[in-house]
């Protein structure tokens, strides 16, 4: 029979003693810095990366079949033609003209002949130039020059130069509304998600996103909080061992009690180092979410309430797997190569995302709900992306799953922890263990 008194001892002096570590407060506070850190890092590179994009890519133009009629630089504002222009600016697409303006950034400028081009080639006043035949309009053909140095804005260049012999060409034949759709069929797309009751939803890309953040987060949170706790897990049971620690521990509480201690304690302490990285993210990135809400987005809070239960089912699952395994190795090298077949199961959901996310109430995703697993990330990714087509059958078949798992789990864990604890000096053979099991 557990002995609940012994059990909190043991859960507060393992959540006290791990909280109070260094790795623990670096892991914690540092964490949120680092990732701050690093994506500045990365963001400088990024910022004059873009602001480099801004400067304009000069090409030249030899117009020989006298379809462009330049007589000066056409820059990206002016590649349509000027009734084009003004008939998107009168339709009131003027915002999409300056957003294709800015994302073009080309300018083109008229050459009389090829050595005139190829001499601003070699002195780099311009990237590289086209030849626009006489018989363009019978052959579509034309002619690239460039340097010997490769640019990613050689295709783009050439999509920018077919988007102005588009627009001159029409110039003149058609009107301007049809000549301003045939440039740009598509000026711009809104999206919506019909869901099975038939209520429409916001289906663009922040709604995307944000679908997709909600369980991305779960599976990043939960892995590292496994990966972390159940090193601290396997960390001190190993160091009571070749301590003789164990010894005392054992003349005051049993295994059993050893071990529901030590998952508390050190469940309480990965909780907390994750609420302390939620709190640092909501401080310092408060006005996100008064903008989603406002925005008209909706947030998947079925998929946020049931990341907590199961949070909690799942940790408690393979901590009980990790901190078993773990203890009948005779040092932490042994301990951590035993559990690091649970580390990698931990992971399966991150490695299927792809697939997941392709068809995430498919035959595959059905599947891995019932899998105890797999269970916890799963049911938070299908109620992020799609809630209707989950049922709450599969949401309470996979609750009772898991939880039964995670009972089973943990009696297998303490048989487990009790061989590991008993034994010392060389690790049991997979028979020893199984008859001390049994014997347990």
């Amino acid at each position: 029979m557990i002995r609940w008194t012994k059990v909190r001892t043991v859960a507060a002096f393992e959540f006290f003693a791990t909280v109070k570590r260094m790795g623990y407060l670096v892991a914690t506070f540092g964490m949120p810095l680092f990732m701050a850190a690093y994506a500045g890092i990365v963001a400088i590179p990024a910022y004059y990366a873009e602001k480099s994009d801004r400067v304009p890519n000069i090409y030249g133009v030899i117009d020989r079949a006298s379809v462009l009629g330049m007589d000066a630089d056409v820059g990206a504002t002016s590649r349509l033609p000027d009734e084009v222009q003004e008939a998107l600016e009168a339709s009131g697409q003027g915002e999409a003209l300056e957003h294709a303006a800015a994302s073009a950034n080309f300018v083109f400028r008229p050459f009389a002949d090829e050595q005139q081009a190829r001499d601003a080639l070699i002195a780099r006043k311009i990237k590289g130039f086209y030849v626009v035949p006489a018989d363009y309009l019978a052959t579509g053909g034309i002619t690239m020059y460039s340097g010997e140095t490769f640019s990613f804005s050689s295709r783009d260049s050439r999509d920018a130069l077919a988007e102005l012999l588009r627009g001159r060409l029409l110039a003149g034949h058609l009107d301007n509304p049809l000549a301003a759709r045939i440039v740009e069929p598509v000026e711009r797309t809104t999206r919506y998600a019909v869901t099975r009751t038939g209520e429409l939803r916001d289906g663009g890309a922040a709604a995307a996103v944000l679908r997709l953040a909600v369980p991305l987060v779960f599976m990043v949170l939960f892995l590292l909080s496994v990966l972390m706790t159940s090193g601290y897990l396997m960390q001190g049971t190993a160091t009571e061992k070749e301590n003789k620690v164990v010894e005392v521990l054992l003349a005051s509480a049993n295994p059993d009690e050893i071990l529901a201690g030590k998952l508390l304690g050190l469940g309480a302490a990965g909780l907390l180092q994750i609420g302390v990285w939620l709190g640092m993210v909501l401080t310092t990135g408060f006005g996100i979410i008064p903008l989603l809400l406002t925005s008209g987005v909706a947030l998947p809070w079925r998929a946020v309430a049931l990341a907590i239960p199961f949070f909690i089912l799942a940790f408690l699952f393979f901590g009980g797997l990790m901190l078993g395994t773990g203890s009948l190795g005779s040092n932490m090298r042994e301990a951590q190569q035993l559990a690091m077949i649970w580390s990698l199961t931990a992971a399966l959901p991150m490695m299927l995302m792809a697939v997941l996310m392709k068809d995430p109430h498919g035959t595959v995703a059905r599947v891995l709900t019932l899998v105890p697993f797999t269970a916890g990330p799963v049911v938070v990714l299908r109620a992020s992306t799609d809630a209707d087509l989950l049922a709450w059958w599969e949401v309470a078949a996979a609750m009772l799953v898991l939880a039964a798992s995670t009972w089973l789990a943990l009696r297998l864990g303490a048989r487990l922890f009790r061989v590991g604890l008993l034994n010392s000096g060389a690790r049991p053979s997979l028979r020893e263990i199984i008859r001390q099991a049994r014997l347990a």
